[in-house]
Order: C-alpha cells, then sequence, then structure tokens
C-alpha cells in the first residue's frame, strides 16, 4: 500500500466543484427536455438542441457536449471511488462494487431503450441495429474502463487514443459510418470505441487530480487547463481532414476530443467557484448528488406526456415539470437518498 492509497483513507472531503458540474449538466439537460419545440429550435438552438440533421452533419453544438461533460466528470472520479474502496475493502469487492454500480445502469439503460422503441434490435435499411440510448452509454463506458485501471495514466492514455483513431477509420472506409447515423449516440458501436475512450481519458484525469500526490495543487490544475487546451484545439486541426468533421450522432474522433476540452475547460469555472466558496450551492448540489435518478425521472415523464397521452409540451407545463423535477432532487438531496454514478 502507498503513500497515496493510504492518504485515500482518510479522504473525505466531499468535491463540491463535481457536484455543482453535475448538477449545471443535469439542470440543462432537463430544462431542455421540456422546453417547446419552438425555443429550442430557434435562436438558442446553439445550447439547447442538436444541430438541423444532425445525422451527417460536419457541425456541432454546444448542446452536443452534454453527454461527453457527464461521462467526464464520471471518469475523474471513478479512480478515486476504486482506489479508496480497493483499500478500505479489498481488490475483489472494489470490482465488484464498480460492475455491479455500471451493470445496473446498463441494464436499466436497455429497458428504457426497449420502452422507448418497442424493442432491443431493429432493421434499418436491411441493417441489423441495437437499439441504443445515452444510459446504456453511462452503464457501459464505466465497464470498459474498469479494466484500465490497472494501467499507468499514460498507457492508458494511449490505448484510449488508438481505440479511438481505430473507430475512425473504421467509420470512413469500415462502414461503421451507416451504422452510426442509423442508431443514437453511434450506437452501441461508437459506445465501445467512441464514449469509452473520453471515459478512460478521464480517469487518467481524475488520478491526477485526486490521488497522485506527487505535484502540488498549481501544478496539477496548471496540467488539467493544459490537456484541456490540447484537445480542444487538437479536436478543431482533426476537423479540418476532410471526412474527419466533428458529428455527435457518429461519435467521431474530432468531436470526442473537442468535447472532452471543452468539458475540461468549462469545468475549470467551477473548480474555481468551489475554491471561493467551499461549499454545497442550494439547488445545484442537488441535482448533481442524483443525477442518473432525476434525469431518468425526467425522461420518463417527457415519454409520458409526449408519446404517451401526445401532447406537446408548452411554456407552461415546461416550468411546472422543472419545478416537480427540482422539488424531488431537493427531497433527496435532504434525506439522503443520493443516488449516483
Amino acid at each position: 500500500m502507498n503513500e497515496s492509497e493510504l492518504d485515500l483513507e482518510r479522504k473525505t472531503k466531499r468535491i463540491y466543484w463535481i457536484d455543482h458540474a453535475r448538477g449545471f449538466i443535469m439542470i440543462w439537460l432537463v430544462i431542455t427536455l421540456f422546453l417547446p419545440t419552438w425555443l429550442r429550435e430557434g435562436p438558442f438552438r446553439f445550447f439547447l438542441e442538436h444541430p438541423e440533421n444532425e445525422t451527417t452533419t460536419h457541425i456541432m453544438n454546444l448542446f452536443d457536449v452534454g453527454a461527453p461533460a457527464f461521462i467526464v466528470l464520471m471518469g475523474i472520479l471513478m479512480p478515486l471511488s476504486f482506489f479508496k474502496r480497493k483499500v478500505r475493502d479489498g481488490v475483489k469487492n472494489a470490482v465488484t462494487h464498480i460492475a455491479i454500480r455500471y451493470g445496473f445502469v446498463l441494464v436499466l439503460g436497455l429497458l428504457v431503450a426497449y420502452i422507448d422503441q418497442g424493442t432491443l434490435l431493429k432493421i434499418v435499411d436491411g441493417m441489423p441495429v441495437i437499439c441504443w440510448h445515452i444510459f446504456p452509454t453511462l452503464g457501459l463506458v464505466g465497464l470498459i474502463a474498469l479494466p484500465s485501471l490497472w494501467l499507468e495514466p499514460k498507457i492508458r492514455a494511449i490505448v484510449a487514443s488508438l481505440i479511438l483513431l481505430f473507430y475512425q477509420i473504421m467509420l470512413n472506409i469500415g462502414g461503421w459510418q451507416d451504422y452510426a447515423i442509423a442508431s443514437v449516440h453511434g450506437g452501441i458501436l461508437g459506445t465501445i470505441f467512441g464514449f469509452s475512450a473520453i471515459m478512460i481519458y478521464s480517469t487518467c484525469l481524475g488520478e491526477f487530480l485526486l490521488v497522485n500526490k506527487d505535484y502540488s495543487e498549481f501544478q496539477k490544475y496548471k496540467f488539467y487547463i493544459i490537456i484541456g487546451l490540447i484537445s480542444f484545439i487538437g479536436g478543431l486541426l482533426i476537423a479540418l481532414i476532410p471526412e474527419w468533421y466533428p458529428n455527435k450522432r457518429q461519435v467521431t474522433l474530432s468531436y470526442i476530443l473537442i468535447s472532452l476540452g471543452t468539458s475540461v475547460l468549462l469545468s475549470f469555472f467551477f473548480i474555481a467557484l468551489d475554491k471561493k466558496m467551499q461549499r454545497p450551492i442550494f439547488g445545484l448540489d442537488s441535482y448533481g448528488k442524483s443525477p442518473f435518478i432525476i434525469y431518468i425521472l425526467a425522461v420518463v415523464i417527457e415519454f409520458l406526456i409526449v408519446d404517451i397521452i401526445g401532447y406537446e409540451i408548452d411554456l407552461f407545463i415546461g416550468i411546472l415539470l422543472m419545478i416537480i423535477i427540482t422539488a424531488i432532487a431537493l427531497v433527496l438531496d435532504k434525506y439522503g437518498k443520493i443516488i449516483k454514478l
């Protein structure tokens, strides 16, 4: 047991900036679920909706960063959770805990996909496509990232880069682009080879920021910002290569890198806020502590109203639903029923 692992046993302070950041993402995503279509697709589309013709578009909106940003925060916390439990309960229990947590999310996510689409396998243009959703993505990336924690962060990052590069090549010349377009969030292939890469990258960042004791806090945050800038600028440069454009539906390499860079750079606002306040923020933390259950509830409510009842949500109903979801988040927070990833 090394010094870093021993420190994990004594680390009890809650990391407020991650709660703040997750809370902001959840509020952002829940609001867009309940906003009327005319408002989401209006002049604020860059912030509230995916680009038009999202299957083949060569651009991305800030709204496209929502899911990757949540995965980045999951990945940052994963090493701390795993190594802390490993020290306290042993390797087997640590692996079991992580596997059950993300396995449950995967199964529940597939159930949501089944309810949403009425099947788990559909035929699109003669091609069998596994019905997918953001929820099974959140579960599967955790399971894929778990074995990588035995690798050194630098090796881990190289592996993630090779996986992502392989996926981009297969999109271009391997026929995987048609599958990604026919599915959601790139489907299961986009999750395995695209979103899993951003999860693995994030575990490297998390281990450096929250576990490593060899560098000062200033050095850690400086490196964190540099990685964000490299990812963002690198993604923009790669997007200049013909057919390597950023596209959320296809989960392209440039999309992943731009999303990673954007998530890291924007998260620094919450890090600075935490340094100044060093305490919970009412409401924001409530969403951040129970993000998965809150978003599940919001999606189910939206599905029942729009797809089952057939009612198009207007601004008044949207505000009312937002108040209800916020009340649920506050109750979960107050009574300690925190369901987290």
